[in-house]
């Protein structure tokens, strides 16, 4: 849940209410205002400010306004005249939905660029690259998704195990190898049985690194590092997960690219050598642009 929606349903008494209201209406205009000012204004008084902070989980005012500028100071960045839920319409020309689509996915990939900050994603991949195996745990379509790094990952044997009966998601979590770490995926961070195997995951001292919302929800408290994909879209209300899965597509190839990246001349010799291996006398091409040197396709 947004901090704002969080506001908006905080259990307030009616005066810390006028100025919850006050917050929410002003928005980025709040940044230069003291808290004096914001108290004066909205008829209250500045302990009002600080007793709301705590409500909300904030050690205090200062806390939570800069929570609430940053999350707002993104909601107003990218998707400028892109609805994430609803790209286009019946009356676009094939053409024009082909464009819509491109733009919506730029945009979901710029987006969750922004999120990204150098502290979580060196911690994310220090907690992949040191773990004996990564066991993803994801439902629906986010499974398919994680299916390529899977297969990436295990081509520069590094080893990822994905669990693909619901059922048994949480068994999995509760028969996690000690050495090994956990990749959450979930959009909401609320389905019920990824909660459940975070629990057992957290209680058995598996390191969790989590992919989800800007928002609060059940799973971040579990986690262990939590990388923030695009949040624009729905749960229910589109014409399919396009951002969404542009977001998560690529916070794994930047995972899958940053642990490459560690070893780098090993992994590249490893998948030329592997690729000429099996590979040889198998793929061919009558384009000179993606031929290898001597006229064979390696890769």
């Amino acid at each position: 849940m947004l901090i704002q929606e969080r506001l908006e349903r905080c259990d307030l008494s009616n005066s810390e209410r006028t100025v919850a209201d006050f917050i929410l209406k002003e928005q980025q205009n709040i940044q230069k205002m003291t808290t004096r000012e914001i108290a004066q204004a909205a008829y209250s008084s500045p302990s009002t400010l600080v007793r709301i902070a705590h409500k909300m989980g904030f050690r205090g005012w200062n806390e939570l306004k800069e929570a609430l500028l940053e999350e707002e100071a993104y909601l107003q960045t990218h998707f400028n005249g892109i609805d994430a839920n609803f790209p286009f319409k019946r009356s676009d020309s094939i053409m024009s939905v082909a464009a819509k689509i491109a733009a919506l996915k730029k945009e979901s990939i710029e987006d969750t660029l922004s999120l990204i900050t150098g502290d979580d994603l060196q911690k994310a991949v220090s907690i992949l690259n040191q773990a004996s195996s990564i066991g993803i745990y994801a439902v629906s379509n986010n499974l398919l998704i994680c299916r390529e790094f899977q297969h990436n990952m295990n081509r520069i044997q590094k080893r990822v195990d994905v669990c693909s009966i619901q059922g048994e998601v949480a068994y999995t979590a509760f028969l996690a190898d000690p050495g090994s770490c956990a990749l959450i995926i979930s959009y909401s961070g609320e389905t019920p049985i990824l909660v459940q195997a975070a629990k057992f995951l957290k209680r058995h001292q598996i390191p969790i690194v989590l992919i989800t919302n800007i928002g609060e929800n059940s799973l971040r408290p579990m986690a262990d590092c939590i990388l923030r994909i695009c949040t624009r879209e729905k749960l229910y209300s589109k014409i399919a997960t396009f951002s969404t899965d542009a977001s998560i597509e690529y916070l794994l190839d930047v995972l899958y690219s940053c642990i490459f990246r560690l070893r780098y001349e090993e992994n590249v010799q490893l998948k030329i050598r592997s690729a000429q291996e099996i590979e040889h006398g198998r793929r061919r091409s009558t384009v000179d642009i993606i031929r290898e040197d001597g006229g064979r396709s390696a890769l």
